[in-house]
C-alpha cells in the first residue's frame, strides 16, 4: 500500500486537486471541479467532500497520510477555519472548520491529519524549491487575477515580517495607490476598468489577449497603461527587496509580452530576473506537500 498526499487548490471558481506520492511526485496529473463558491454551506461542502473522493480513488492501495490545501484568505491556517467574509466567494462557510467537516463526510480520513496554506503561499513555496527560481535566494511572487496577491521569498522561507523591504504580511494589495488600492488596479477589474476606458466597454483578459494577439490597437494600449499601473504600484517594492527574480503567477502571465515591457526593462537594470508560471496550481501544489513535510 503506498502512502500518498491529497492537495488541494481552492480557488473561487475551480478546485483544482491532484495525488502526491512521498517523493512530492503529482501522481497522474491534476484534475479539477467547479467549486460552487457563491453557494450554500452544504454544497460548497459536499462538493469539496466529493472531490476529495474522487482523488482518493484515482489511485488504488493506497493509505492518505496527509490532505493539503491551499486556500486563499482571510482564513485561520493553524485551524483550518474559513474566514471569508464579503469577498463574494465562501461566504457561507464562514467559521466553519474544513476539517471537522471533510471528517464528518469522509469516515477514513478521521485520523489523518489536515495542512492549510495561504494560496499565493503556496505557489510561491513551490516556486522557491521546485520553479525555475529555485536556485534563487531573494524571490518576489507576483499573481495578478481576481486581486493582486504576492509572496516575499528569502532562502526559501515566506517573509512576513515588515523589514528590509518586505511590507507586513509579504501583501501589497492594500496599498494606496490612485483613487484606492493597488488591488483594485492590478487585478481583472482593473484590467476591465481601461478597457472600458480605451474601447468602451469592459472586456476581461482572454479577449483582450486574443486582440493583442491580432495586434489590435486598442487591445495593445489597455495592456500598455496596465503595464503603466505595474510599474507604479510595484517597482518601489522591487526596489526596497532588491530580489533576485520575480515570479509572475497565474494566466495574466502568458500576456506579459503585452503589459510588462517596461517593468522587464526597469528589473533588468537591476540584473533582476524574471520568469513566468501559467500553471500556478501544479507550484501550490509541490509547496503545500513541502509545507506538510516540514511539519511532520
Amino acid at each position: 500500500m503506498g502512502k500518498v498526499y491529497i492537495l488541494l487548490d481552492v480557488g473561487g471558481t475551480q478546485i483544482k486537486g491532484g495525488v502526491a506520492d512521498e517523493s512530492g511526485n503529482i501522481i497522474d496529473g491534476i484534475i479539477s471541479t467547479a467549486a460552487y463558491a457563491k453557494d450554500s454551506k452544504e454544497i460548497i461542502l459536499d462538493n469539496m467532500a466529493t472531490f476529495i473522493r474522487r482523488l482518493m480513488q484515482k489511485e488504488e492501495e493506497i493509505e492518505v497520510v496527509g490532505v493539503g490545501m491551499a486556500f486563499p484568505g482571510p482564513f485561520d491556517y493553524e485551524n483550518g477555519i474559513c474566514l471569508l467574509n464579503g469577498l463574494d466567494k465562501y461566504e457561507s462557510i464562514y467559521g466553519v472548520s474544513i476539517p471537522d467537516a471533510m471528517k464528518e463526510r469522509i469516515p477514513e480520513l478521521a485520523n489523518v491529519n489536515f495542512y492549510f496554506l495561504h494560496d499565493i503561499e503556496a505557489f510561491a513555496v513551490g516556486e522557491s524549491w521546485m520553479g525555475e527560481a529555485k536556485d534563487d535566494r531573494k524571490i518576489l511572487c507576483l499573481c495578478i487575477g481576481t486581486g493582486t496577491g504576492t509572496a516575499f521569498v528569502g532562502d526559501k522561507v515566506i517573509l512576513k515580517k515588515a523589514e528590509n523591504g518586505v511590507p507586513l504580511n509579504g501583501w501589497i494589495y492594500e496599498t494606496p495607490y490612485k483613487e484606492s488600492k493597488i488591488d483594485d488596479y492590478l487585478s481583472v477589474r482593473g484590467l476591465a476598468r481601461i478597457s472600458k476606458e480605451v474601447m468602451g466597454e469592459e472586456l476581461d483578459g482572454k479577449i483582450l489577449y486574443s486582440l493583442c494577439q491580432r495586434q489590435d490597437e486598442q487591445a495593445l494600449e489597455v495592456y500598455r497603461r496596465f503595464g503603466d499601473d505595474l510599474v507604479a504600484c510595484v517597482l518601489s517594492f522591487v526596489v526596497d527587496f532588491q530580489p533576485d527574480a520575480i515570479v509572475f503567477g497565474g494566466q495574466i502571465s502568458k500576456s506579459f509580452k503585452f503589459f510588462g515591457q517596461k517593468f522587464q526593462k526597469e528589473c533588468e537594470k537591476r540584473n533582476i530576473k524574471i520568469y513566468k508560471e501559467c500553471e500556478t496550481s501544479v507550484r501550490a501544489m509541490q509547496g503545500l506537500y513541502i509545507n506538510m513535510i516540514r511539519e511532520e
